[in-house]
């Protein structure tokens, strides 16, 4: 059965908000677009559909870019879709979401061409292995710091998007300075105070965590995020953290810390050119 905002309204806004679970961490970018759209700051357009039936779901959610999900979906729902829905109608447009879904929404759909722009892992742990620091501390950052964590931070987003979101000094020093404020960044240092790392918490995942270049390959990353990873799973039992597939280096740290991959986000373009 479709749902769409244009024919079924109350039916489509039902299941959107009170029958997929917004709540839970795959679900973190959905969620988030859905609160915007709420508010007034996103759009969301009437080619939205929901796809349901006994057993599961599937959401295609139409606004700046594509939104899809689904849970306990089955491939005759994309037929279903289709009567409804033309993926090809959309040229140069972002899909994002569950990795699984949007490879057989391309399977069936065949698009005169697509690339993949970001595939991330979503990990989750329930225990966390502990890494000896010897002498080395662990602090919340401090306002003395703010401008070496902004350089940081700007180096973190030049390397994380290859140089294609680079971002300026000023707006890394202000987003700092809320972590600062809001004792969300944690930082390793030595005994001479220097900065080897930084983590962010942002309840209940992990955020950003990054290790200065010249300090690598010495354990620093198992650390800090062993340490802010208890910080979360003594409040939450379940502690989230997300990273890039391809950043090999990250996933391996994940990994040895006590976090298990579980579901797999992609974003990807269509019928470019």
């Amino acid at each position: 059965m479709n749902l769409t905002p244009k024919n079924n309204p109350a039916e489509f806004n039902q299941f959107l908000l009170n029958e997929i679970d917004l709540k839970i961490y795959q679900h973190k970018f959905l969620k988030d677009y859905v609160d915007k759209a709420i508010q007034g700051i996103a759009s969301l357009y009437d080619q939205s559909v929901i796809n349901k039936s006994q057993d599961g779901w599937i959401i295609i959610l139409h606004g700046d870019i594509l939104l899809v999900y689904g849970d306990n979906w089955a491939e005759n729902q994309i037929q279903e879709i289709s009567e409804i829905f033309d993926l090809n109608k959309y040229t140069n447009y972002t899909l994002a979401g569950e990795q699984l879904l949007i490879e057989n929404l391309i399977k069936f759909y065949k698009p005169n061409n697509y690339e993949i722009e970001k595939i991330r892992f979503l990990y989750k742990a329930t225990e966390i292995k502990k890494f000896n620091s010897n002498e080395l501390q662990i602090k919340l950052g401090s306002l003395n710091q703010l401008n070496e964590l902004a350089e940081m931070l700007q180096d973190y987003y030049n390397e994380e998007y290859n140089g294609l979101n680079d971002k300026s000094i000023a707006e890394m020093q202000e987003r700092v300075f809320s972590l600062i404020q809001t004792e969300k960044i944690y930082v390793l240092i030595d005994n001479s105070e220097n900065i080897l790392s930084f983590c962010t918490i942002i309840d209940p995942d992990i955020g950003i965590m990054f290790t200065k270049r010249e300090k690598r390959n010495n354990g620093y990353a198992k650390i800090i995020l062993s340490y802010c990873s208890q910080l979360l799973q003594q409040k939450n039992e379940i502690v989230y953290v997300m990273t890039d597939a391809s950043t090999t280096e990250s996933n391996i740290v994940c990994e040895a810390v006590g976090f298990r991959p579980y579901f797999n986000y992609v974003m990807l373009r269509i019928n470019f050119g």
